[in-house]
């Protein structure tokens, strides 16, 4: 061990933070450096062992609560403001949809398209044939409920954090 390996773990020996090795036992035996400085970081630890703590001010506390509380508070705004852009963004889309279908004679021809691009897509792939690309309507009433669901839920939490 060198007088380098000594020196980085003499505050955290004499702290008590790191227990003392055999080989930097054996290294402060020979070095009279080394043993004078883990003596004179042992005395300081002690004296400040001797010493009370001072206590802390009368507003600290309640100034580092507060500080906690508006910081937790941007924090929450900030996810709030995030799954509101969120919501926002889907509800555009359902509505794009919505003012879609009731656009059907170009809606039709798009979904004519997509078709024929399926039917393509699936006869490169093996013959199987495009009815089996296309989703069921079960998958459709599905996707519908968890919409419904999800746009709750979302009601609710809104509704719940008002009140609290």
């Amino acid at each position: 061990m060198t007088c380098r390996d000594v020196q980085e773990r003499i505050d955290a020996i004499a702290g008590g933070d790191e227990p003392a090795t055999d080989a930097l036992r054996a290294h402060v035996e020979g070095c009279l450096r080394c043993a004078s400085a883990l003596a004179r970081a042992r005395r300081i630890e002690a004296t400040l062992a001797a010493r009370p703590a001072p206590s802390a001010p009368a507003r600290f506390t309640a100034a580092v609560g507060a500080r906690i509380r508006r910081e937790h508070w941007r924090s929450e705004q900030q996810v709030d403001r995030v799954f509101n852009v969120a919501v926002a963004v889907g509800l555009a889309a359902i509505a794009g949809g919505a003012l879609a279908l009731m656009n059907l004679t170009n809606v039709s021809g798009t979904i004519a398209a997509g078709l024929a691009s399926l039917t393509t897509f699936a006869s490169q792939q093996g013959g199987r044939s495009a009815t089996q690309a296309v989703p069921a309507l079960s998958t459709y009433l599905l996707a519908g409920g968890m919409l419904v669901t999800a746009l709750f839920v979302w009601s609710w939490a809104e509704r719940s954090g008002r009140s609290s």
